[in-house]
């Protein structure tokens, strides 16, 4: 699946006004975040609040329910607002409870675009076009209008940002970001994957993100095994998998515990690294030195992020 097929199929269901029938009201705390009515001059609720359960959220998402799932979704509260008397001038407004900060962080990341100036809402927010959304603690907010006009895009900043600010959670970046080096990180890049990084059963969960220098680009991915064995086992099994592919390289990074480079026609130039219980690597375009600079940096700050804990 493409980057851009895995980002549709998130979405998939949230345009609109549009949803399927709830099987239950919605009931606090998330309720709570919504405005009152006095600050909703001239709009009237078209619709909901309603909530989907993990077993009814199918029936909203057409499809798209198990990626949500896979990352911890416990409820959904949906709404619709609508202008005057137009039918067709609403913004629909989705609260989504993922379990976590983490899972919240994970589904707002896999749709956010690329290149698109953040939005100081919650942890983080954004609007494209007639869609915007953010995530604060456990929260993800999803928002759409039904076109662009001017009120209807007031609106849906207004209802995304106003959730993201009353919704509980910190709003600084997910803390499992930290050690990921900033010079040349691609803004905006960063994901967090629940599980299978990479495609593979044996990595678990973990954080990609890009970086670019002179036109050179790469993508850096992290995860914690939780115990140095497993760490030991995973790295084998991801050399294992190179192998068989006929894609080891020559050589390996002079840092961590054990290591490889790879050059594989679809990732490109690779180094893969173990430090005790984390595994990272970078693949791209980038030159040896270059990717093996970030590389090392994120290991060296892992480690002292560790240290302090």
């Amino acid at each position: 699946m493409t980057a851009r097929t895995l980002i549709l199929a998130l979405t998939v269901g949230l345009a609109g006004c549009a949803g399927g029938d709830p099987i239950t009201t919605a009931t606090p705390p998330m309720t709570r975040l919504l405005p009152a009515a006095s600050e909703l001059a001239g709009w009237t609720v078209a619709e909901g609040p309603a909530e989907y359960s993990p077993d009814t959220l199918y029936e909203y998402l057409n499809g798209g329910a198990e990626r949500y799932q896979s990352h911890g979704f416990r409820r959904l509260l949906h709404i619709r607002y609508q202008l005057g008397g137009d039918p067709l001038a609403c913004v629909t407004l989705d609260l989504y409870d993922m379990g976590s900060e983490l899972g919240a962080f994970g589904i707002y990341s896999a749709a956010r675009p690329a290149g698109l100036e953040p939005m100081q809402w919650g942890a983080e927010g954004y609007r494209s076009g007639s869609i915007a959304a953010a995530f604060r603690g456990s929260i993800f907010i999803h928002g759409e209008a039904d076109d662009d006009r001017q009120e209807l895009v007031e609106m849906l900043e207004k209802l995304v940002s106003g959730v993201a600010g009353g919704a509980d959670g910190s709003v600084s970046p997910p803390a499992i970001l930290a050690p990921l080096p900033q010079t040349h990180r691609q803004a905006g890049s960063e994901r967090y994957v629940p599980s299978n990084l990479l495609g593979h059963s044996f990595l678990p969960g973990g954080v990609l993100a890009g970086y670019e220098i002179d036109g050179r680009r790469a993508e850096l991915f992290v995860t914690d095994l939780g115990a140095e064995a497993d760490a030991v086992a995973a790295v084998a099994a991801l050399r294992a998998h190179f192998e068989s592919r006929e894609t080891i390289a020559r050589g390996a990074p002079t840092f961590g515990d054990d290591g490889f480079r790879t050059t594989d026609p679809i990732f490109g130039q690779g180094s893969v690294v173990r430090s005790g219980n984390l595994i990272a690597g970078i693949h791209g375009d980038m030159l040896v030195q270059e990717r093996e600079d970030i590389l090392s940096r994120l290991i060296a700050e892992a480690t002292e992020a560790a240290s302090r804990r």
